[in-house]
This record gives structure tokens, sequence and C-alpha cells, in this order.
């Protein structure tokens, strides 16, 4: 719902409940707005057209963009091949000198989804996003300098890799469409996750075999 508000909000200027200020340049377009563009119609009466009961008032643009990405279905993976099966078993469970897997310290594969939730269909569901769903210094070559709250201009939250196959550009500013030159710009200086620098990562990457790299990259574009 707050991601829904503030792309609302921050990408095409339309303010709402959750997000009211405007954010337009020009001074003339943010004074004197007595409410958001988008809100919910709470009045007791429909006095000024914003009546809770009236059955002919949709629900705010962000809040049914917001109910549409809830109950988006993950994107289902395509059977792995030979290749991308030994790509699957490389990204899980190739491990560092120092003991940590190369890829899942933050690519997590698996999670389980609350046991109690407002909507029954969503409780106790098995998910491979392939995230840890966490923010993680990603060092000064991926740095937007964009700060959000605690977040600095080189953090991001790590990318959840299902449905990657289905992309046509990768990182946060669609950079490139080369998935490999998306894994080796994760060598930038100052990254932490995992505790491990992202440049040495990537350089544990480089050092696998040829055929090793083709078998990760073929299991990532199976997804």
């Amino acid at each position: 719902m707050i991601f829904a508000g503030e792309a609302y909000n921050v990408e095409m200027g339309v303010t709402n409940d959750l997000f009211p200020q405007a954010t337009d340049e020009a001074p003339s377009c943010t004074a004197n707005k007595s409410e958001p563009n988008y809100i919910f119609r709470n009045d007791p009466t429909d006095e000024r057209n914003q009546g809770f009961n009236n059955p002919l008032h949709l629900l705010p643009d962000w809040q049914m963009f917001a109910i549409f990405m809830r109950f988006l279905d993950a994107p289902q993976p395509a059977p792995f091949n030979a290749t991308a099966e030994r790509g699957r078993q490389l990204f899980r469970h190739r491990r560092t000198q120092s003991g940590s897997r190369l890829c899942i310290g933050c690519h997590t594969p698996m999670m389980v989804t609350p046991a109690q939730s407002e909507t029954e269909a969503r409780q106790n569901l098995t998910v491979h996003p392939f995230s840890d769903l966490l923010i993680h210094h990603m060092g000064r070559g991926l740095a937007d300098d964009i700060t959000q709250g605690k977040a600095t201009g080189d953090m991001f939250r790590t990318t959840p890799l299902w449905g990657v196959g289905q992309r046509t550009f990768f990182l946060h500013d669609s950079r490139t469409a080369d998935l490999l030159q998306a894994i080796e710009a994760h060598m930038s200086r100052g990254g932490d996750c995992d505790g491990e620098d992202e440049r040495r990562q990537g350089a544990r990457f480089n050092a696998l075999s040829a055929g090793d790299k083709q078998a990760i990259l073929d299991f990532l574009r199976s997804p």
C-alpha cells in the first residue's frame, strides 16, 4: 500500500491519502490544494460527493493498484534443462572459502508467508523470491545518490530474482540487458551483502569455470 501511494505521488505526481504533499517543482501547482488528487471518500453523507456508502464511488486508483500487486501471482519457472539444474545447485550450494554461499547470502531462495493474514489465501504459502527483502550497501558503482529515510544513495533492497528470465533490462536503472554484466556490476567497491564485500563475491563468481558461469546464467534465465 505504501509503495503504491508513493509511486503515484513521486512517479506520476498524483497525491493521495498516504502521500498528500505535491512534489511538483512549480510552486503554483503545490499551493492551495484542499485535498489530494485521489482519496478515500469517508464522509458520513454525500453532501460533498464524498459519501463512504455511495455504491457508485470506486476505490482510489492507487489503492486498486495496491490490491492488484497484492494478489498478483508469482512468475512460474520454466522447466530446467540439465545445465540450468547444474546452475541451480551452484547458486544454492556453492560456498566460498569463508563458508558463506556464493549467491544466496542475499538472494534467499525460499520464504514462508505468515501463518496469520487478513487474507486466508495468503497464509502459510511457500514462495521463492530469491531475495532476503533487506537493504544493503551496494557500492559507488551502483549508487544513484537517492536517499530515502535511513537508506543512503548506495543502498538498495535485494531485487527478487523470480521472473528474471523474462526481463529485458537489469539493475535498478536498467543500465544493461546483459545478465552477466549485471552480475559483474556487483563487484562495485563498498558493498556489504551478508557481511561480505560484494566485490569479492563478484571476483569469486569470475573465478568459476566458463561452464559453471554459463550454468548459473542458464538457471537465472529459467525462473
